[in-house]
């Protein structure tokens, strides 16, 4: 019996957001974890980048700076790749002043 290409497609859908939020959840940080971390100098950034914390919070590191209106993303419990401009938040996946405005 074939399944109907919607009912694949939205089954593969399915499958994908439960494996990417369990993974979510298997992030952690053992105890005493940053203290077998090595962390370089935390180094004056380059022109439109900032530090931001890595995995675990153990050292900073630096990444671009989006302006508002750039696109933005967070997944919780994983270190950031950019980050909203000072006075902006990432908000459905762009940088704004005000969330829902």
């Amino acid at each position: 019996m074939k399944l109907p290409l919607l009912t694949t497609v939205t089954t593969l859908l399915l499958v994908l957001i439960l494996t990417v939020t369990c993974q979510e959840q298997l992030i952690v940080c053992p105890p005493d974890y940053c203290l077998t971390v090595k962390c370089v100098s935390d180094e004056s950034c380059p022109k439109n980048e900032t530090l931001v914390p890595t995995f675990c919070g153990c050292c900073r590191r630096c990444v671009p700076i989006i302006g508002e209106g750039g696109r933005c993303i967070i997944f919780n419990g994983v270190p950031p790749t950019s980050a909203c401009d000072r006075n902006l938040t990432c908000c459905n996946g762009t940088c704004e002043k005000t969330c829902g405005e």
